[in-house]
Formats: C-alpha cells, structure tokens, sequence
C-alpha cells in the first residue's frame, strides 16, 4: 500500500491516480490537510505541490512524471510501449502537460458564474474538510485567488483566448475520432500518453461545470475515454474482444496521426521560444555549475518572456524550463533506443512536422534535484 497526497480537482493528481488504477497498484488516498502531509511530507519535499507519492519504505516523490517512473521501477508490468513508441509517448505527455495547461486554465477561471461556486467548495473541503461547510467558501477563496493569478504568465488574455479555444475545440474533434476506432491513444492498452493527457482533460477540462459540458456535447467519445481512465478494469465494452496491445509502430492508424500532427502543431513553437530563452538564461548566468538549482525558491523557475504563435495569434507569456525537461526526456528515450526505433522515431514526428524537436539541443541539460529542476 502507497499514499498518494492529492486532490480530485488537482490536475497531475488525476495523472497519477490514473495510473494507479489502471496498473492495479494499492493506494490510500489523502488531502493535503492531512496530520502527516504538513509534519513529514511537506519537509521533505520541500514545497507544496501535489500530488505527493510515498511508499511504504518511507522514500517520497514529487512531479508527476518522476512518480510515473518510480512506479514503473517498483511495479514492472509488460502491457507499456517500446522501440519509437516510447519516445512518442513521452513527447505526448509533456505536450498534455504544457500545451493543455492554457485550455484547462482558462476553462476554470474565466468562466466564473459556472465554475466558481464548485472550485471554492472544491478547494474548501480540501484544506478544511473537517471544520465544516461554513469554512469551506473563506478557504477556498484564498486558493482560488492564488490559483487564478497564472492566467497572465501563462498568456491566458483577451489576444490569445481564441486561439486556446479554437485549439482545443480541434483536439476534443480529433481525439472524438480516434476513440471512435481506439480505446486508448496508442492502442488497446493505456500509455503515459493517456496518462499525460488525463491530467488536464479530467481535472478541470472533464470535471469543471462549464467545460465538461463541453466535452459532453462535442465529443462524447472522449467523454468516455476520462471514464475509462477513471475505472481499474478495462472498461471499454465498445471495443470487445481485444488484446491489451499497441500499435505497430511502422502501420500507425491516421486518427493517431492526425492527432499528434496537431499536438506537434501546438506544442512545437513554445517549445522553441522557451529553449532559446534557456540559452539566452544561461549565457547570462555563466557560474551555475552541474548540480546547481536554476532557483533558490522557485522549483520551476521561469527563464523570462516569451512571444510565439497559437492558432495565429501571438501569445506573450513566461516560459517554463520544465516543458524543456519534460522534451529532454523523450529525447534521451530516443538516444537510447536502437538504431531501427529511433529512425522509426524521427519519421513518425517527421510525418506530424516534428522532427527538429529530437535534434532541439540546449545550451546545457537540465535535471531535478531534491524536487527542484537544476543544471546536469
């Protein structure tokens, strides 16, 4: 038995739960108002991000993606992609992780007569469950406000809002289709790119009041999809009789394709703003040596500024070098995989006009140390 230190309206907490379920991991679920989160979790970890993974020999780890590879490490299975699948599906989730982040957002907060009573409660019985309903609105509404502030740096304004509804109108469509043929985005079976992409489609995209409206009326098949990933059996009646398999990474079908020629679409032109904003970061700050946080305080520090184009729109925001992590991880999965996979590789991304990202080099390679993001 694991605890996992989350919330349902958390985004990277449905990432994880996800996870769990499906993987028939056994877990105990708490808030973060819990004795044992604020008097052993929150030292250790060292900031108040969630969700929180510690395991039943006392080890606790912090970010989604690195609880993801924790638990791959301590619960192998065989049902997960290999050759140029790994690679895609670890482009996929930090696409979910980063590009998704600006509808999620702005689905939440911009749409207060609907959403704003169910986030407070929301945030209210999370921190203070136990002082009753009376509490929940003047707790809640201190989160809500904090929360509500990263629609600037995200670049969440009047300019760029429809631009990120037109993009996320064309996702809902795309990955509707998909879910037509497919119970999952690689197959038969769930992958870190149905893990990457839960986060932002349940939490706020398929649990808020406005949005999951949305995903109701215009892609009801998607709708499904946040239920499967919901449930620890299988749960795909639509799609009998199947194999828990992938695709074959030479014949991908072109409802996945389509997909990720999108995503690459989106995801592609922050991805390049925030790496040279890395490189320009760094020439500036020539004595951090390997081992070095990017921030004192800060665990995911922004680098400055950026500017590139959504949907045509130009969005103005600040950049994150965690996006710039998460792409090295797919990279180094390509590095290492064999010669036939990583050509297999680079073609697929080259079809959806994304290869340049597995040669995207940055000034200086970046890892987590004791939860914070550091230079290698």
């Amino acid at each position: 038995m694991i605890t996992l230190y989350g919330a349902p309206c958390s985004l990277y907490t449905g990432k994880v739960r996800s996870y769990l379920r499906k993987h028939a991991v056994p877990f105990a679920e708490r808030f973060q108002s819990h004795p044992r989160y604020r008097d052993a979790v929150l030292p250790a970890v060292k900031n108040r991000r969630i969700p929180v993974v510690e395991f039943d020999d006392g080890a606790m780890v912090q970010d989604s993606s690195e609880i993801l590879d924790a638990l791959e490490k301590r619960f192998p299975h065989t049902a997960r992609p290999a050759g140029a699948l790994r690679t895609i599906e670890l482009f996929i989730e930090a696409y979910a992780e980063r590009s998704l982040l600006k509808a999620a957002m702005h689905y939440r907060w911009n749409f207060p007569d609907e959403n704003r009573a169910f986030i407070v409660g929301e945030f209210g019985r999370l921190l203070a469950f136990e002082q009753g309903p009376a509490a929940w609105p003047q707790v809640g509404e201190g989160i809500a406000g904090r929360m509500s502030a990263y629609l600037p740096p995200l670049g969440i304004d009047a300019t760029s809002i429809p631009a990120i509804e037109a993009s996320y109108l064309k996702l809902l469509a795309l990955l509707n289709d998909h879910f037509l043929h497919y119970p999952y985005i690689l197959g038969d079976a769930p992958s870190r790119a149905d893990y990457g992409l839960m986060g932002p489609l349940y939490a706020h995209l398929g649990r808020d009041p406005y949005p999951v409206r949305i995903m109701q009326q215009k892609a009801p098949m998607v709708m499904r999809w946040v239920e499967r990933m919901n449930a620890p059996e299988q749960h795909a009646p639509e799609y009998p009789d199947r194999a828990l398999t992938f695709f074959d990474q030479d014949d991908l079908p072109p409802t996945f394709r389509a997909f990720l020629r999108h995503a690459v679409t989106e995801y592609a032109p922050e991805l390049g703003a925030t790496a040279r904003a890395f490189d320009a970061w760094i020439e500036k700050h020539p004595d951090k040596a390997s081992g070095m946080h990017l921030a004192d305080k800060e665990d995911q520090p922004s680098l400055g500024p950026i500017e590139y184009k959504l949907e045509g729109a130009t969005v103005r925001q600040m950049s994150a070098a965690h996006t710039l992590w998460m792409l090295q991880r797919a990279q180094d999965a390509w590095n290492a995989a064999a010669a036939r996979d990583t050509d297999r590789a680079r073609a697929i991304l080259a079809d959806a006009g994304g290869a340049h990202l597995l040669d995207l080099k940055l000034a200086r390679r970046l890892t987590r140390i004791d939860n914070k993001l550091a230079i290698a």
